[in-house]
């Protein structure tokens, strides 16, 4: 299983790199690049304590549940804050907006990663400011999920804490970090993002480049065209975003290095990508 970029859903939240886009091929390609290991998220509706028919009857329900589990967030057993938080996720009601920020500063990391998962899905901005404090977190896998999150919510304030988060010590926070800028499609970011093409770790030079073909800026097709020869997910993420960017001038270089790949996997999908790039219409 793969993914190159956020399904911005429960997709995004396997321990690996979110998908973005309709290709089948990025959602190929993305488990190779591992991001960040992030608490799991509930995907059943928490147990009732009654059930009856009709839409009143399920709002009440509905109701009991979220109280029950904003309680339960406030437990001193680690667990049970644990699960409450993974719960709001499946439930992804507003009105659990305020509590779920508070606990961004629980003493235990699960808890953390967890409330920001659920901040995520329920996309109220107000979490924007709480999640960007946790880009400093002493925990990778919880900074890898505020940065996620943070590209999630789509906001603007994030674009400079985000392109600081590349320069964290651990690859899967620099990964996500720079996922979450693909996501806000700013495309002034795309001259601090190339330098990271040559990030020592893999999962990250996949991830900058899987970011650029978000961006769709020609600029970065020349750095990318260079990493065609890399590592296999790292060339897979370059084909992948050339044909993103959709500058016919990457064409000798995408066929050169599909003509050139043993691997059959990955040849199929460069050459899917250079398919895609030989189908684009010109640009002006």
């Amino acid at each position: 299983m793969a993914v190159l970029r956020f399904t911005r859903d429960i997709i995004s939240r396997l321990p690996s790199i979110e998908v973005r886009h309709n290709s089948t091929m990025k959602r190929t390609a993305a488990m190779l690049i591992s991001i960040s290991l992030l608490a799991a998220i509930a995907t059943a509706m928490p147990r009732a304590s009654a059930y009856s028919i009709g839409s009143n009857s399920f709002s009440v329900v509905i109701q009991d549940d979220l109280q029950g589990l904003l309680k339960k967030l406030k437990s001193s057993a680690v667990e049970e804050r644990r699960d409450a938080a993974q719960q709001l996720a499946g439930l992804a009601d507003p009105r659990s907006t305020d509590a779920l920020i508070a606990v961004l500063s629980d003493g235990d990391a699960g808890v953390r990663a967890a409330a920001a998962d659920a901040l995520g899905l329920i996309g109220d901005k107000r979490a924007v400011e709480p999640l960007t404090g946790l880009l400093k977190d002493n925990i990778a896998f919880v900074r890898s999920a505020a940065a996620r999150v943070l590209g999630q919510l789509a906001d603007a304030r994030s674009v400079d804490p985000l392109k600081a988060a590349l320069q964290d010590s651990s690859s899967s926070v620099r990964g996500a970090a720079a996922l979450g800028l693909g996501s806000l499609h700013d495309t002034r970011v795309v001259p601090d993002m190339i330098p990271y093409l040559r990030d020592e770790a893999p999962d990250v030079r996949a991830a900058v480049a899987s970011a650029l073909g978000d961006l769709r800026d020609k600029r970065a097709v020349e750095a990318l065209s260079q990493l065609l020869k890399d590592e296999r997910t790292v060339r897979v993420a370059a084909a992948i975003a050339l044909a993103d960017i959709g500058d016919k001038k990457a064409l000798p270089r995408l066929k050169e290095a599909v003509d050139a790949e043993k691997e059959a996997e990955i040849k199929s999908q460069m050459a899917d990508a250079l398919h895609r790039l030989t189908a684009a219409p010109d640009q002006t």
